[in-house]
């Protein structure tokens, strides 16, 4: 799964917009989800109306809470980039929706426009750990 350069300093997630037929993410856009990809090889969909609700959750949450969340998220994909033959496509899945949505929240934006297209960027030996690029 890691197939950059700087991929054990952290990851890539993104929330990515696909013009190309057939690929997996135009196929989720097309069914009107959200499609988020790990390292570009975990693809993972997130239905609009589990997304929103999820959403509603990571808004009730503390600052203190979101941060130590986010935390134990990102430690739980770098693990399962770490160890792929034995990772839980399920668990890595849940992960990825609550980094994404975490993420979104701790840097206020907003979401209907983050899942048109995004890119979390995680630097595990940053003081930034964080960072976000959105189109």
């Amino acid at each position: 799964m890691r197939n950059t350069p700087e991929a054990h300093e952290g990851f890539i997630l993104s929330c990515p917009v696909s013009d190309t037929p057939g690929t997996p993410v135009r196929e989720i856009r097309k069914r009107g989800n959200i499609p988020l990809v790990l390292q570009e090889d975990v693809v993972v969909e997130l239905k609009r109306s589990d997304m929103l609700e999820s959403w509603r959750s990571t808004c009730a949450l503390g600052r203190k809470r979101s941060d130590d969340l986010i935390h134990q998220a990102a430690a739980r994909i770098s693990q399962a980039l770490e160890d792929e033959d034995t990772c839980d496509v399920g668990d890595l899945a849940q992960d990825m929706t609550a980094f994404f949505l975490l993420a979104l929240r701790q840097q206020g934006l907003d979401l209907a426009q983050a899942s048109r297209f995004c890119l979390l960027g995680w630097h595990e030996n940053r003081q930034d750990q964080l960072s976000i690029r959105r189109y």
